[in-house]
């Protein structure tokens, strides 16, 4: 099957280029100016961070912070606390890639990577709390409700899959260690990670915004049908146009709530393009962010349904909510970026003492 539907894909998207090039370019120069406005700036200092976490050994004592939760309620090793927790700061698709690592470096079993794949690949909160709450919305409040329905139901997802393959073998109880690097040697391999993993994202991002645009440019549609597909495909580009909507502002956040959750197509094929060398079964992601949305959606609609909103908030335009959602972000990953090196540092000095 694979092998029909992957040249299959790429037939289409050189058909869709060709039928309009000037569109295909305009696309992907959009897409580029993207990447290099809003994807690098705010996610590679994560995934360096992420790097310096992982290779000096912070993530031993996130395995102990967490313990008394990861195995009881997700059947997932303590080592895997790193990745969900810096799924749940940093956002997509900083989880998924930090899953992927620490099978890589044997400190969960494959099929633990493939579970927290299912639940730890979220969005961050400088997004929902900004981007959405803020710029889109006018209002922290709603911003708030989002990510914590966000986060309760990747909680959910988590434990639902602590059964996917619960019979399997898995390796006995190991104190995570770490080979001794200096921080030179720390520094370097997550640098060389992370500019591997940004251009992999970068790429998935131009590809697919463009051949997405140029398929939608196809199929005329409602607007709300156009805005819920958009988000289907590019959750960001999806959660402005729905913002937009001239609907009852309950509906638009649970619609929200649903395609942040699912994350989209393009945010799927940043992940898959970068977890792909580790060979994990995508089939529970894929159904982890499914019902994610689902679960999202349904814990957004309950609450509104408890406390309905009665007044109407107005949307800015799509400029000024990447302008805010940019400067917020930058100023985020310049201080965790910080707190990493500090942490890690310390963590070092208190392993040689």
């Amino acid at each position: 099957m694979k092998k029909i539907l992957l040249p299959a894909a790429a037939i289409a998207v050189i058909v869709l280029v060709l039928s309009d090039a000037q569109s295909a370019v305009m696309y992907a120069r959009d897409a580029m100016y993207l990447c290099c406005e809003m994807i690098v700036p705010t996610l590679f200092p994560f995934f360096v961070c992420s790097g310096i976490l992982i290779y000096s050994g912070f993530c031993e004592w996130l395995s102990h912070a967490f313990r008394f939760c990861m195995k009881p309620l997700f059947n997932v090793s303590p080592m895997g606390a790193s990745a969900f927790v810096l799924g749940i700061i940093s956002g997509y698709p900083l989880g998924a890639v930090t899953a992927g690592e620490l099978y890589k470096n044997s400190y969960i079993t494959k099929t633990e990577a493939e579970r927290l794949l299912a639940f730890c690949n979220n969005s961050g909160p400088l997004f929902i709390l900004g981007s959405i709450g803020v710029a889109m919305y006018s209002n922290i409040r709603y911003g708030v409700i989002l990510y914590s329905a966000h986060i309760i139901a990747a909680l959910i997802v988590g434990v639902i899959f602590r059964f996917y393959r619960r019979r399997d073998y898995t390796a006995p109880k190991t104190i995570m260690t770490t080979p001794d690097r200096s921080a030179g040697e720390v520094f370097s391999i997550a640098l060389q990670t992370s500019i591997q993993n940004i251009l992999t994202v970068c790429g998935a991002v131009i590809l697919f915004s463009m051949a997405s645009r140029l398929l939608l440019d196809l199929i005329p549609m409602p607007p709300q049908t156009d805005a819920f597909l958009s988000g289907i495909l590019e959750f960001v580009t999806g959660a402005v146009k729905i913002s937009n909507l001239t609907m009852p502002i309950m509906k638009r956040l649970i619609l929200t709530a649903v395609i942040v959750g699912f994350a989209g197509l393009s945010v799927h094929m940043q992940a898959i393009a970068v977890i792909a060398k580790y060979e994990l079964s995508l089939a529970p992601y894929f159904l982890g962010k499914i019902l994610h949305g689902i679960i999202a959606g349904a814990l957004t609609a309950l609450y509104f349904w408890k406390n309905p909103i009665t007044t109407a908030v107005t949307a800015p335009s799509m400029s000024k909510t990447i302008a805010a959602s940019s400067a917020a972000e930058m100023t985020a990953a310049a201080i965790v970026v910080g707190l990493c090196i500090i942490f890690s540092i310390a963590y070092r000095v208190r392993r040689t003492d």
